[in-house]
Formats: structure tokens, sequence, C-alpha cells
């Protein structure tokens, strides 16, 4: 039983180990491009949002014509 405990320990150790080394290889955003980034993203989410209510509209529209 206590072999089993600290064989379990090694690998955690092991692991966590591993973890913090392969985190050592990570290149961080700065901090201008994650704002530049989410600038971006929040532009195009607008833009698009408001085309697809433009031609929500336009469709709108054109049925309403349609149909009466």
């Amino acid at each position: 039983m206590v072999a089993k405990t600290t064989d379990q320990k090694q690998k955690k150790n092991s692991f966590m180990r591993g973890v913090r080394h392969e985190f050592k290889k990570i290149i961080w955003p700065s901090k201008k491009s994650v704002f530049y980034y989410s600038l971006a993203v929040v532009a195009i989410s607008i833009i698009s949002s408001t085309m697809i209510w433009g031609l929500d509209n336009v469709l709108k529209k054109l049925l309403g014509l349609i149909i009466h």
C-alpha cells in the first residue's frame, strides 16, 4: 500500500514537472496584440450581425410582398 502511494506521488510530481517545463515553451501574446485581436473580433461580430440583420429585413419585406 505504501509503495503504491509513493509511486503515485512520483508520477504526479513527474507530470507536474513536465507541465511546468511545457509552460516555459509557450510564447504568450502581448497585451497590445490581445487588445487588437479582441477589437478585431468585436468589429467583425458587429459587421456580420449588421449584415445578417439587414438581409433578414430585406427577406422579410420580400416575403411580405409575395404573400400579400
